[in-house]
């Protein structure tokens, strides 16, 4: 009851945020629970012109968009982005984020990247004084391995995120596999996600060092923190 609390206050500030920006507006829209709540409320609120279209990070994210009856659009067609709203798995008190657990990381890292204005947006529980979660790991397929023992030398634990729905591993949209790697506190945010990404066969990492982004937390009593 008290995260609903949160996640309804936040959900509202972000499409108050949205509606600011005026008309004729690209939308890069993330995925996960908290984005389809966002995207679900959005649609009761958006005027008419408001968006001219949203860029989804996944099949997930598209469909709830075009059910919503927003035109889905892609980066081939716009080449900027206004605004990027997405949830978080992790977030620290400095505003560094760990996001990627569904599967949408690469996808996710390049919208953050060209948005204009990057919202992300989360709920009390998820926020911690440093970045303690396990990092999600884009990996191209036959790289796994590798990848799994190169940050076993560095003394960390990995390995292939497992699916809910099917046996096997998480496979994302972009038909590379979700590895997890435990890293315990991360003190370097930056650093870390640079040595990650050099690893050859990686395609992305969920480490997200705060470079400007507007993170807002909808805390369990209704209220909302924004971390800047």
């Amino acid at each position: 009851m008290e995260a609903g609390r949160g996640l309804e206050a936040v959900v509202d500030v972000a499409v108050e945020r949205v509606k600011r920006l005026g008309k004729g507006l690209v939308l890069g829209l993330g995925t996960g629970r908290t984005s389809t709540a966002f995207i679900r409320r959005l649609a009761e609120a958006a005027e008419p012109g408001m968006l001219e279209a949203i860029i989804p990070t996944s099949i997930q994210a598209e469909e709830a968009a075009a059910r919503l009856g927003f035109k889905v659009g892609s980066l081939y067609n716009f080449g900027e982005v206004d605004i990027y709203v997405d949830s978080f798995d992790q977030c620290s008190r400095s505003g560094d984020v760990v996001k990627g657990m569904g599967g949408a990381l690469a996808r996710e890292k390049l919208l953050t990247t060209l948005a204009r204005t990057v919202l992300l947006i989360g709920t009390e529980e998820k926020l911690s004084e440093k970045l303690t979660a396990p990092i999600p790991l884009e990996a191209l397929p036959p790289a796994a391995p590798a990848v799994a023992r190169l940050i076993q030398m560095r003394g960390w634990r990995v390995g292939l995120k497992e699916s809910e729905g099917k046996a096997g591993p998480v496979i994302t949209d972009n038909g590379n596999v979700l590895m997890l790697a435990e890293l315990g506190v991360v003190e370097e945010p930056a650093r870390i996600e640079v040595e990650l990404k050099m690893l050859p066969g990686v395609v992305e990492v969920g480490i997200f060092p705060n470079r400007g982004y507007k993170v807002i937390i909808g805390m369990n009593d209704g209220t909302v923190r924004e971390i800047t």
